[in-house]
């Protein structure tokens, strides 16, 4: 009796500590996680290190869990690589100092050209000009005067002469307009052909000394002021200006550049003749260089500006409503025939009867030293 009694004592004590020992072993493991999608079941399951050797808090197990999953877990079609957007380029997937590289060249270029001076921009821009004016004096041929030998080059480019014999400056230039409201008549090639009718690939400053050397006298260009009263017209040398073309026939055909003019108000040929008004000079304040004024495009006009190289001696509005002239469609040749304009100053008689004891001083030349001596001194003939 005592033996049974016993037992069961002994039976009831195996089970309860049994029970205990199966609630502390459900305490002390840690639930699994659900696996990630695309991953296997034993990367989801597999505990961490500290798990393993049951050390580390519930917090620190199941965070250094985390990261075991992160680094083992292996990437499939379903799970693409991401990469974080501060290491690579979304776009070109391209590291962040790749594509920096990419861009260096560009900053590079922008830098350049931000870094070239003023100086060397109108250097760059002068090149580019003579490249165009070559193009453009290849298609002119030579000048249509009678003594081509005797000519003398007043440029190594421009197509201006100086004929001695005869005390005139011969240059060649493209019809430009034949129809159209006038501000010049001729203007230099790349300014205001829209408002003339002969432009002429050359710099107004080579034209100016071409004239001085001749003997013609710069005058003062046009005055305006606050009242009408104020105005005073261009003074100079008169200027008289020829034109020389070759017809659909291939014949040579002479005109006086008037015949060219229509005045607007008598519906007949301008009868005016133009004065040596000598423009002026400008100065850049930074760079101090002098720019003559007359190469904005006032070479020969038919308006009055105070910039002009040529102009008339006579009142002759600039505005657009009010201009005087216009061109001829009747007798102006077709656009870009190549014309010869022939300017002769009537220079004093006194002038004409001395004998010539060298070239003389020009007053207000806009070239330097050398270039009048290369103007007054060249033998090279046209071709």
């Amino acid at each position: 009796m005592e033996l049974a009694l016993y037992f069961k004592r002994f039976a009831c004590f195996a089970a309860m500590a049994f029970l205990l020992a199966m609630i502390s072993g459900c305490a002390e493991k840690p639930v699994a996680s659900p696996a990630p999608a695309g991953t296997t079941a034993n990367n989801a399951t597999d505990p961490s290190p500290a798990v393993k050797s049951g050390t580390g808090t519930a917090e620190s197990d199941r965070s250094n869990g985390e990261k075991a999953d992160k680094k083992s877990a292996n990437p499939t079609a379903d799970q693409p690589v991401a990469y974080p957007i501060n290491d690579r380029s979304e776009e070109k997937g391209k590291t962040a100092a790749e594509t920096a590289a990419d861009k260096k060249p560009e900053e590079a270029n922008e830098k350049e050209e931000k870094s070239m001076t003023d100086e060397e921009i109108a250097a760059e821009n002068a090149k580019r000009r003579e490249a165009a004016l070559k193009e453009i004096i290849g298609q002119l041929g030579p000048p249509l005067v009678e003594n081509k030998d005797k000519l003398i080059k007043a440029h190594p480019l421009y197509p201006v002469w100086i004929d001695k014999q005869n005390k005139q400056v011969v240059m060649q230039g493209l019809i430009c307009q034949t129809n159209a409201p006038l501000e010049m008549f001729a203007v230099t090639t790349g300014t205001k052909e829209h408002e003339a009718i002969v432009a002429v690939p050359t710099e107004a400053k080579v034209v100016h000394t071409a004239l001085v050397v001749l003997g013609a006298e710069p005058g003062k260009p046009v005055e305006f002021g606050p009242n009408p009263s104020d105005y005073k017209p261009a003074t100079g040398t008169q200027i008289d200006i020829a034109v020389k073309w070759k017809d659909d026939k291939g014949k040579v055909q002479t005109a006086r550049a008037q015949d060219w003019i229509k005045n607007v108000k008598t519906g007949k040929e301008m009868q005016e003749s133009w004065v040596f008004g000598g423009s002026g000079f400008w100065k850049d304040d930074q760079t101090g260089i002098e720019y003559y004024q007359a190469e904005a495009g006032d070479f020969i006009c038919v308006s009055n500006f105070p910039s002009a190289m040529l102009d008339l001696p006579i009142e002759s509005s600039q505005s657009n409503d009010e201009l005087m002239f216009q061109a001829n469609p009747e007798r102006v040749p077709p656009r870009n025939t190549p014309v010869t304009v022939i300017l002769t100053p009537k220079l004093k008689p006194d002038k004409n009867d001395q004998p010539a004891k060298g070239e003389p001083e020009p007053k207000s030349s806009p070239l330097k030293e050398d270039d009048k001596k290369a103007a007054s001194q060249s033998t090279e003939a046209p071709k």
